[in-house]
């Protein structure tokens, strides 16, 4: 092995070291978890909606959802998170996190993904990760503690931070590139966020015009993505064609232009085009780090704290500190989830040691178009002034359940 291979893993090493709780054992309260329930929400679209890829332009999105983790313990303490808990193997072994403690969050969610492995963990990994789950035991570690989660990952780098709107999803406007400028348009000027992204895919000119639209609507002062879809709208050949003609607007990045697995079309992209591209939300982390940040595929990666958890997050963090490349965290649900991805953000290693570095940003889908927006009884809101929102302070998540607005969405509870 060369000098330089051997320092590279001495140092993944190390950053996976550095992802262990920093908790002494003699300091861990003795909590013991007594059940769990996850609560099925589901709610309307005031209109339909669909991906701008989609075949034949079908708006057949009429409603959006999510699952709401919350974990109870002996101590009276209540953690909650939102994404993966753990399905069938869960339902079948409770025993993986009935009567343990919350501070064994980490072996929880190995033992739990372990488990959802396929036979011979054939890649792509489609693990079942407990990333919901994972988030409520760090919630609740925190509240034991008397802490915020972000404190308890070492350094928090960031008192306050920075959401794109994501926005721009296929709706019945005529002109269509009208309606894309006047919604981004809103979203930025109007309430205020910094950062923006807009659903491509339609076809090269359609797209072209419709960000041209766009751009000119809300300026150069805006970070602008773009997204064309995880099938992957276009294949590489016509990605770098198109790639081309969108230099010229500034992009901050593009999301997913072909599949997300065809690593030699990115690895084409990214030597042609001089548009930072981004992927892996819907990945297993391990596969993200092996394929996307080890060999350098992409500019920017895409994990959900709903699959990934405070601890797998924690994980891809240190890898994409350790290759330079950028972490833009994917996120589509309730408030809930949303300060997970502030605390989870808060924390992140700097990737760039540039004197005027890229944002540190994170996806925010907007209020009309989430899951039970008012699950936390204080409203997730950016400041009109610079795009920000302050990262929650309470101990654990820093956030209190509205229940009412719990009840008011759920189709579903499943008691473990």
């Amino acid at each position: 092995m060369l000098r330089r291979d051997l320092l590279k893993h001495a140092l993944k090493g190390a950053a996976m070291m550095a992802a262990a709780p920093r908790v002494e054992a003699a300091n861990v309260p003795p909590i013991k978890i007594t059940g769990m329930k996850v609560h099925r929400l589901s709610q309307k679209l005031k209109e339909p909606m669909g991906y701008c890829c989609a075949p034949g332009g079908v708006l057949g999105m009429t409603a959006v959802g999510a699952s709401v983790i919350e974990v109870q313990t002996d101590s009276g303490i209540t953690g909650w998170g939102d994404g993966g808990w753990g399905g069938e193997v869960l339902r079948k072994q409770r025993d993986l996190v009935i009567g343990r403690s919350p501070f064994e969050a980490e072996a929880i969610f190995d033992q739990i993904g372990e488990l959802s492995a396929p036979p011979f963990r054939t890649p792509p990994r489609q693990l079942n990760t407990p990333g919901g789950l994972d988030v409520a035991l760090w919630d609740i570690m925190g509240k034991a503690l008397g802490k915020p989660v972000s404190a308890l990952f070492g350094k928090e780098r960031r008192k306050r931070v920075m959401p794109y709107a994501s926005a721009g999803y296929r709706k019945n406007w005529s002109p269509l590139e009208a309606g894309f400028a006047e919604e981004i348009r809103h979203w930025t000027k109007d309430i205020g966020f910094r950062a923006a992204k807009v659903k491509t895919g339609y076809d090269p000119n359609t797209d072209v015009k419709v960000l041209t639209a766009v751009r000119k609507a809300i300026g150069d002062g805006v970070h602008l993505g773009i997204d064309s879809g995880t099938p992957g709208a276009y294949d590489d050949g016509t990605a770098v064609s198109l790639g081309r003609r969108l230099e010229e607007l500034n992009l901050e990045f593009w999301e997913e232009p072909i599949n997300k697995y065809d690593l030699e079309g990115y690895r084409r992209l990214r030597a042609a085009l001089k548009i930072p591209l981004a992927s892996g939300e819907a990945l297993p982390i391990d596969w993200v780090i092996e394929n996307y940040i080890n060999k350098h595929i992409v500019d920017i990666v895409q994990p959900d704290i709903s699959e990934a958890g405070f601890t797998g997050g924690r994980r891809i963090s240190y890898a994409a500190w350790i290759a330079r490349v950028r972490l833009v965290p994917h996120s589509w649900g309730t408030p809930v989830r949303i300060a997970s991805e502030m605390h989870w953000v808060a924390c992140f290693p700097d990737t760039s040691t540039a004197w005027n570095p890229p944002p540190v940003l994170f996806e925010l889908h907007l209020p009309h178009e989430s899951p039970a927006w008012g699950l936390t009884t204080v409203p997730v809101q950016v400041d009109k002034k610079d795009g920000m929102i302050q990262v929650p302070t309470g101990p654990g998540l820093g956030i209190e359940i509205n229940r009412d607005e719990l009840a008011r969405y759920r189709v579903e509870l499943i008691e473990i």
